[in-house]
């Protein structure tokens, strides 16, 4: 379902960050070089990193304590803050005196956290919201270059939505409304896509090593492998690209890598067998195996979960 469009701003709103990381001054610098914002005070716990993302982010002014938020009128608040501190945030800042909530929009970018977590201010006139960008946000200058086509999915009530579908459009993101309840599975699905990724090079990683291949040698077989079986996956889909002994039934070649996986690497024996359940999940759908193939190695991968 996509958001309802917003109407034309007729002046730039004022932003506030509170928690100006990896993404937070990643967003505030776009949405300012988009001319969708102006930016206003920046606060973070530790002042070095708010005088270092205002120097990222070029505009804005550094704040010492949180109170010193309320120095000036605000329409958007960003909590950009570790998820289990915007509750408390959202209340802190519910207590301070001088700011007037009414017509403001509120939202933290939390992938699993819900709007609710911005409650108190809501309770006092507040627009409230998630929005979460689908995006590594590793690297901030890297990010500036590619969060354009990011679908950002955003919960919360109606106003807030229509305010940031327009803000997130206007840095190239796409948007996309998500209930509540969905999104626990839907920051998990962004979790093993993103950083179970990267675990999974990783461990790719140390089994080339304990081979007796690393470094350049390492990288120049996994990249392309990994590039390669991703495209293939989002483009022809994950069971037509699926490859490898799984989809041909070869027992004999899976119990020989568990065999020297729980030799040399025990620690990721049943990360081999998770992945190789979920595959034969996979190939399965393919009606190219035997049921005499598909119980055999369902048999290698259960006897052999620890």
């Amino acid at each position: 379902m996509n958001p309802p469009q917003n109407p034309v701003l007729s002046t730039l709103p004022r932003l506030h960050i509170i928690g100006a990381g990896k993404l937070g001054r990643t967003l505030a610098r776009l949405l300012n070089e988009a001319g969708a914002v102006t930016i206003g005070n920046i606060y973070n716990r530790n002042s070095e990193h708010s005088h270092s993302a205002r120097a990222f982010i070029g505009a804005g002014h550094v704040v010492a304590k949180l109170e010193q938020l309320s120095n000036e009128p605000a329409q958007l608040w960003l909590l950009a803050t570790p998820d289990d501190a915007i509750h408390n945030c959202a209340q802190q800042l519910a207590e301070l005196t001088g700011i007037s909530w009414q017509k403001t929009t509120v939202f933290h970018c939390s992938g699993l956290k819900t709007s609710a977590e911005l409650s108190s201010l809501q309770a006092l006139g507040s627009s409230i919201a998630s929005a979460h960008p689908a995006h590594s946000f590793s690297s901030p200058e890297r990010s500036l270059a590619s969060f354009a086509s990011t679908v950002c999915t955003l919960e919360g009530d109606r106003q807030a939505i229509i305010a940031l579908d327009s803000l997130f459009r206007a840095i190239g993101g796409q948007t996309a409304t998500i209930t509540a309840e969905a999104k626990p599975l839907y920051h998990a699905a962004t979790v093993m896509a993103s950083n179970y990724l990267v675990a999974l090079l990783s461990a790719s990683e140390t089994l080339l090593e304990k081979a007796g291949i690393d470094g350049a040698l390492s990288s120049a077989i996994l990249s392309p492998l990994m590039r390669q079986s991703l495209d293939n996956g989002l483009t022809e889909g994950s069971i037509d690209a699926l490859t490898g002994p799984v989809t041909r039934g070869d027992i004999n070649t899976l119990q020989a890598h568990l065999k020297a996986i729980e030799h040399k690497t025990p620690h990721l024996h049943n990360t081999y067998i998770t992945l190789g359940i979920e595959a034969l999940r996979l190939a399965q759908q393919k009606n190219h195996l035997t049921e005499k193939q598909i119980a055999a190695m369902e048999q290698c991968f259960f006897k052999n979960q620890i």
